[in-house]
């Protein structure tokens, strides 16, 4: 396939030019999304960093999740890049050179961390910086999945999309695992070639029209972008919806505790756990290419959140490799597949006009939760003695609890297809 270097969705071509616009615009998104998604601290990074804090730093559950979640906090921060991306155009561009910027920056901040002496302070500081500038590779993806899904009415669709270049690029934990023996410096070089490799790819076959919005509400300034998110009951809805199925005590990093200390794996034996998981990941999120387009989103939701809570109590027959084979497959391609209502959910909530930004505070938002539910989850796992099988049934029990916010959406969003979502958002 190759890239064209047109991406104004402006006029109303026919339907091959549509179409061929529509392809490249995911490619170049997809691209951007797993660059930024492999390159994380807490993808390609999580293993290496861990294990480092670990064994050679010999840091507890909770200072190793502290560790994760501090490195992992401008991505809690997103709202400030959605704010940038679209309401301040670089270079009379809204994305080209913000991608190009944050791809060439991010990579090479990753080599930097490979320079830091191993201490926590330095470390965290370092990849903290180095996320910033993969926020705003995500940010830019996101607004181009939004401007797209919303135009074509296939948010749905490009979720789908979205999820499996984010599972793919999760194969990016096995990799970390299998290296984390290793010099840090090998995990920074594949971390930064593929943002190398979509710097490129912008700086060649991505062009961009001069800033035109469709909506100029967006071009009186950062105030009123506040003011239209602010009064999106639709995103706020979707955002606390997200925040709660996040919060729920997560066992993420006791997980890895409890596989190395009481089932004694190896780093190689957690590598190939987390190679099944991101393929059975991809998997599932193929599954809601089907559905999305069957199926209105609230039956959707009410499933994905019944199925997570439920399916999360494989857990407690976690016991040995075998076990943990079969319940890491399993559990990841349910939980792509129930991830991704609450995907679409935040594309379709998301103000028009303020693309970035909108999905922006729905997703920091979401990482919010996720932030919360891992720290009280290692807390309780290292402070109160809360076992590993007990994290498993208290995540179950407050996850289903979440099923009560669902009749609060907005019927606009959950009560159709994705074909019969209007162009603009509520």
């Amino acid at each position: 396939m190759s890239l064209s270097p047109e991406t104004d969705f402006q006029h109303s071509p026919g339907a091959g030019v549509k179409s061929a616009r529509y392809r490249n615009l995911a490619l170049i998104m997809g691209f951007g999304v797993f660059a930024s998604t492999f390159a994380q601290a807490g993808v390609l990074g999580l293993y290496p960093f861990r294990f480092l804090l670990k064994d050679q730093l010999h840091e507890g559950p909770f200072r190793v999740a502290l560790f994760m979640q501090l490195a992992a906090m401008p991505w809690n921060l997103k709202i400030i890049a959605g704010i940038i991306c679209d309401g301040l155009p670089l270079f009379g561009s809204r994305r080209r050179y913000y991608l190009l910027l944050s791809t060439l920056l991010s990579g090479l901040l990753w080599l930097a961390v490979a320079c830091v002496p191993p201490a926590f302070n330095s470390l965290v500081v370092m990849a903290t910086i180095m996320n910033i500038a993969l926020v705003f590779v995500s940010t830019v993806a996101g607004g181009l999945l939004v401007e797209a899904g919303q135009t074509f009415q296939a948010s749905g669709r490009l979720s789908v999309w979205r999820v499996v270049a984010m599972n793919v690029a999760s194969l990016g934990v096995p990799l970390g695992a299998f290296i984390a023996t290793r010099s840090l410096a090998i995990t920074a070089v594949a971390a930064a070639l593929p943002l190398f490799a979509v710097c490129a790819i912008t700086f060649f076959h991505y062009r961009e029209q001069p800033v035109v919005r469709r909506d100029p509400r967006v071009w009186t300034g950062i105030r009123e972008q506040f003011r239209v998110a602010v009064r999106s009951r639709a995103l706020w809805a979707a955002a606390g919806l997200l925040f709660l199925v996040q919060f729920a005590p997560g066992f993420s990093t006791p997980l890895m505790f409890y596989q190395t200390d009481n089932l004694h794996f190896s780093e190689n034996t957690i590598g190939v756990l987390t190679l099944v998981d991101a393929i059975a990941g991809i998997a599932g999120a193929f599954f809601y290419g089907y559905f999305c387009r069957r199926f209105s989103l609230r039956p959707l939701l009410y499933g994905g959140i019944l199925f997570t809570g439920l399916i999360s109590l494989l857990y407690l027959g976690y016991n040995d490799f075998h076990s943990a084979l079969v319940i890491e497959a399993a559990y990841y391609f349910g939980y792509a597949l129930v991830q991704m209502p609450l995907y679409d959910l935040a594309v379709r909530a998301t103000p028009k006009g303020s693309e970035a930004l909108g999905y922006s505070i729905i997703i920091s938002v979401w990482n919010w939760g996720i932030l919360c539910s891992d720290l009280i989850g290692s807390a309780l796992y290292e402070n109160k003695h809360c076992d590993f099988k007990q994290l498993v049934w208290l995540n179950s029990a407050t996850t289903l609890a979440v099923l009560i916010a669902v009749p609060f959406l907005p019927k606009l969003l959950v009560d159709r297809r994705e074909e019969e979502i209007p162009l603009h958002a509520p």
